[in-house]
């Protein structure tokens, strides 16, 4: 698949397409769905996001170097870290690392570090493995570079890879051959193989030498040539890449914090690439200097309350919270009305499946949510609230101000993405209110990293064992009647707990400056950036 991706790049150079089947992967995006349209955007004279896979012409000239402003930090690049799972940490996996296989935007799998897998029980795997493929410190990928992906993430509790390979046995076969044995069937378990954010492989020599930088170096289409913490990563083109090759020799990611910062950068073409506010979208939108794609996140912004903490772990506290926010009223403030409102009480993804359409929407009912109040435990205390991302701390705001009409007084914690994720460590999390975006495939298995015990995703800090025997059902049942009335359920028990109040999916837009192109946006927000492109000449 590789070899004849490079071949046609060759003839075609249609780089927009090759992001999306040439090698990277990315959770599955909700391939069957077209993206819903928000705020009548007028895109101007730039591309969209059904457009962006448009082979550039085959004379064009291309910038050697670009440069992408991100609103995140980015602390630690390290997949057995904790600390380095941040929002940003999709664009980053992109970039440096590859997985066994992929699930393209498009809903395909196609080979990558694997070039072919079988099952016949969805208990028992096996893949064979590409031959010839180097890390970016020279090392040659084997089998054992997959074992040792498996066994150091077995030792990394807390982080995405732990969660997918935590109950994993295998066998290495050969050099490039290796079986994957599972505790109980996993019906979604390619998917997970294919997770950008947590399966890449890693290579255990890197590890063993230098265990500081080793989580920088993968088989990807670019190697980590810079790294400043919270500040900036270089990444430089990986000219030994097995796949194709990316027209553009450096790429840089930078973390400005101010918002208008970085828009006087994108202005004066300081930057290829920057994420737009809501507020921003008309200006840019009908520029013709500029390219604006659009997407609706399958990923839901929730409100997450601590579960095991005295007042947010009252259920009747709980639901007051879930009856004094106003969700409208987060869209319209936090993104400028460049949202979508929940369409209903279950907490689950924009386009998951199994959506539960029976569980009722929340509306904002004051006077309800001070009955619940004045059940629960609260007796004037204030409440903390913490948020790490500019629109989330414009949501908590919000927040703030609804709760306080109810009689809930709240102080906000105006975080960062890092902080965020090292104070709501599992077994660490001390925060009462966390207002965050939790990551929803198309699988309704998405759930388990928000629910299970042991999750750093888990921000409620919830535990329920009812739940966690359902969940693990739902996985050994394959599609079907029986696995939809266990979502359901699931859903249902959620709803009455209310461990999260979901509130809405965002509709975020990127602008790049005219010429830009080949960067694949998924719902989930872990964009693809690694064949991006600009023409200038």
């Amino acid at each position: 698949m590789k070899k004849t991706i490079c071949m046609i790049l060759a003839l075609v150079l249609c780089i927009g397409l090759f992001a999306g089947c040439g090698g990277k992967t990315e959770t599955p995006a909700a391939p069957a769905e077209k993206e819903e349209e928000i705020g009548n955007v007028n895109t101007g004279g730039g591309t969209t996001a059904d457009s962006i896979a448009t082979p550039p012409p085959a004379e064009a000239v291309y910038a050697e170097d670009l440069t992408l402003v991100i609103g995140d930090k980015v602390a630690i690049i390290d997949p057995f870290n904790p600390g380095g799972m941040t929002s940003q940490t999709g664009l980053v996996y992109h970039m440096i690392y590859d997985t066994l296989i992929d699930y393209t935007i498009d809903g395909q799998y196609l080979p990558c570090l694997a070039t072919e897998w079988t099952t016949e029980d969805y208990q028992n795997f096996t893949f064979k493995l590409r031959e010839g493929v180097k890390f970016h410190n020279g090392e040659e990928f084997t089998a054992d570079d997959v074992a040792f992906t498996i066994d150091q993430g077995k030792e990394a509790p807390g982080t995405s890879v732990y969660d997918k390979v935590k109950n994993i046995e295998y066998e290495v076969i050969n050099d490039y051959e290796i079986k994957m044995s599972l505790a109980a069937p996993n019906y979604d378990f390619y998917y997970d193989v294919a997770n950008i954010t947590a399966f890449v492989i890693c290579n255990r020599e890197a590890y063993e030498t230098d265990p500081e930088t080793a989580g920088q170096i993968g088989t990807g289409p670019y190697y980590v040539s810079a790294f400043s913490p919270n500040d900036s990563i270089t990444y430089t083109r990986n000219d030994e890449y097995f796949g194709a090759a990316p027209l553009t020799k450096t790429f840089v990611m930078r973390y400005i914090a101010e918002e208008t910062a970085r828009m006087i950068m994108l202005d004066n073409d300081e930057v290829d690439f920057c994420g737009i506010n809501g507020v921003y979208i008309p200006e840019y939108a009908n520029n013709p200097n500029f390219v604006m794609n659009s997407y609706v996140m399958n990923n839901c912004n929730y409100i997450a309350m601590n579960t095991t903490m005295p007042i947010t772990g009252d259920v009747n506290f709980r639901k007051a919270v879930a009856y004094g926010v106003d969700k409208q009223a987060i869209v319209d403030i936090a993104l400028g009305g460049y949202g979508k409102v929940v369409d209903t009480g279950s907490f689950w993804g924009n386009t998951s499946a199994y959506k539960n359409y029976d569980i009722p929407f929340i509306e904002r009912d004051v006077e309800k949510a001070k009955e619940y109040l004045a059940q629960s435990c609260y007796n004037g205390e204030t409440v903390e609230i913490i948020a790490g991302m500019a629109q989330t701390i414009k949501a908590a705001q919000v927040i703030q101000d609804n709760l306080k009409e109810v009689g809930i007084t709240c102080e906000i914690n105006q975080s960062d993405g890092p902080t965020l994720t090292s104070r709501t460590l599992w077994e660490s999390n001390d925060c009462e209110i966390v207002v965050n975006s939790a990551p929803w495939t198309p699988l309704a298995n998405s759930i388990n990293v928000m629910i299970l015990p042991g999750s750093n995703s888990n921000k409620a800090h919830y535990e329920n064992d009812e739940l966690t025997a359902l969940v693990e059902k739902a996985n050994t049942t394959p599609d079907g009647e029986e696995r939809a009335a266990l979502y359901n359920q699931i859903q249902e028990i959620m709803f009455e707990n209310v461990p999260y109040v979901p509130t809405h999916h965002m509709a975020l837009y990127t602008a790049g400056q005219l010429g830009t192109g080949g960067a694949i946006y998924f719902p989930t927000n872990y964009h693809d950036y690694s064949m991006a492109y600009r023409i200038v000449g």
